[in-house]
């Protein structure tokens, strides 16, 4: 089944929405009802194990652009506000493959791989960390997260295109608009795909749930109420869904839902240890539902995916072709899986954490380039101690029996986890081997 999914071009609707932790959806036990979401689940495949590309907001976007974990694209941390490193131009985004088979590519909502810096003078403007100079032939949202700027008004721009539309929406009323005007947004492109009888890619990073938190007055919600940003997301994902099911385009369409990384001072891990920044589970095991009425059967999933699958699978789906073998890709295609087949035992996912913000107070930036954890199968290796100091040494959790990582079971399992931790050396080398390489880029853009 799965070599009919493969190559069969489906429209492509991308959710992310931003800090959202993965108890926050009532398809996941959240008492917060997201009826419009839960659709997404109810019709479609449940990813019970599924992670962010990295704890926090720009690695993980990088990581699901680009199907690379961000430390090999040169972004391991947040970018903000007119710093002149961004996205590199030798990356080749997902939007960029699927544009190449004749995809319309658009993005709206929150970018945050790099600021354009449109908004001041014009001989510091970086054009090259636009969408549209990575795949992406429509934009309308903001540079970076909804409670970053620039200037002593700390003004957010939205763009629209390649152009600053409003000088700053960082007001009352600019907040609380921002979800229904990414919607709005990808409404309207969706529309003139339709018209034009063109496949499209529909990525929406929305800024929501991120702090600050600003909800529609005439929806009832209240501002700084984190369940009324909640439930404002999910009827804005609401009507992405009906404008399909209007242009009958529902059975046709992909949709993905998912958030960035776990919740930051607000939401809810569903349990888990850790929260944003952490490599523990709280901070990047994420919701992750997928509908493709008569195509991706209604189902739980519990194979261990990531952020860096995503750019494979589409590229599977769409029968686009892989980047180039010079910028290897960490992530497969779960094409399989959306199937309803098997996917093979044994592989391995990598976890970096924001040791800036640190897990002792103190700061080294030498940590977000070292190797935080590791998982296979059903184990999950926290490495090495030098990364995470109060804990002294590695610690070997089973995830299947303690989903909380509360157990080190270490003692019981030496040779599992003397094997991983020798497999997190040998990538954690490789990727530092390239470190030099991969941050140059992130500033010249080659």
């Amino acid at each position: 089944m799965s070599g009919a999914l493969s190559g069969s071009r489906p429209h492509i609707v991308l959710i992310v929405l931003d800090d959202l932790g993965l108890g926050d959806l009532s398809w996941y036990g959240s008492q917060t009802r997201t009826p419009r979401i839960d659709e997404i689940g109810r019709d479609g495949m449940t990813f019970r194990q599924a992670y962010a590309g990295a704890p926090i907001c720009t690695p993980s976007r990088a990581a699901l652009l680009t199907g690379r974990y961000a430390q090999r694209v040169g972004l391991p941390v947040v970018l903000w506000p007119e710093e002149p490193r961004g996205l590199p131009e030798f990356e080749r985004t997902v939007a960029e493959a699927l544009r190449s088979v004749g995809y319309r590519t658009g993005i709206f909502g929150k970018w945050h791989l790099g600021d354009p810096m449109l908004t001041g003078n014009p001989w510091d403007a970086q054009p090259r960390f636009l969408p549209s100079a990575h795949g992406f032939d429509h934009f309308c949202g903001i540079p970076y997260s909804n409670d970053q700027g620039w200037g002593q008004e700390q003004r957010l721009p939205l763009y629209r295109g390649d152009a600053v539309a409003v000088a700053n929406v960082n007001t009352e009323r600019g907040q609380e608009r921002l979800a229904a005007e990414h919607t709005d947004a990808a409404i309207a492109f969706i529309r003139q795909s339709a018209a034009l009888r063109r496949p499209f890619f529909a990525y929406l990073p929305h800024s929501a749930v991120h702090q600050p938190f600003h909800v529609p007055e005439e929806t009832g919600g209240v501002d700084g109420s984190y369940p009324d940003l909640v439930r404002e997301v999910d009827r804005q994902v609401g009507r992405v869904l009906d404008e399909l099911r209007a242009l009958r385009l529902a059975e046709s369409t992909l949709v993905v839902l998912t958030s960035d990384n776990g919740p930051w001072f607000a939401g809810s891990t569903g349990g888990l240890r850790g929260r944003k920044t952490d490599p523990f589970e709280g901070g990047v095991r994420v919701p992750f539902l997928v509908r493709w009425p008569g195509r991706v059967p209604v189902a739980e999933n519990r194979y261990p995916i990531s952020f860096v699958d995503v750019l494979p699978t589409l590229v599977d789906l769409a029968g686009a072709a892989p980047p180039p073998p010079d910028r290897p890709v960490d992530g497969i295609s779960i094409v399989p899986a959306l199937a309803g087949e098997p996917m093979p035992r044994g592989r391995t996912l990598y976890f970096y954490g924001d040791f800036e913000e640190g897990p002792t107070g103190e700061v080294d930036p030498a940590w977000v380039w070292n190797v935080a954890a590791l998982r296979q199968d059903r184990w999950k290796l926290l490495w090495p101690a030098t990364v995470w100091p109060d804990l002294g040494r590695e610690a070997l959790f089973d995830l299947e029996d303690d989903p909380g990582e509360t157990t080190d079971v270490s003692a019981a399992h030496p040779l599992i986890r003397d094997a991983l931790a020798e497999r997190a050396r040998i990538f954690n080398d490789d990727v530092r081997r390239h470190r030099a390489e991969a941050v140059a880029r992130t500033r010249r853009g080659r």
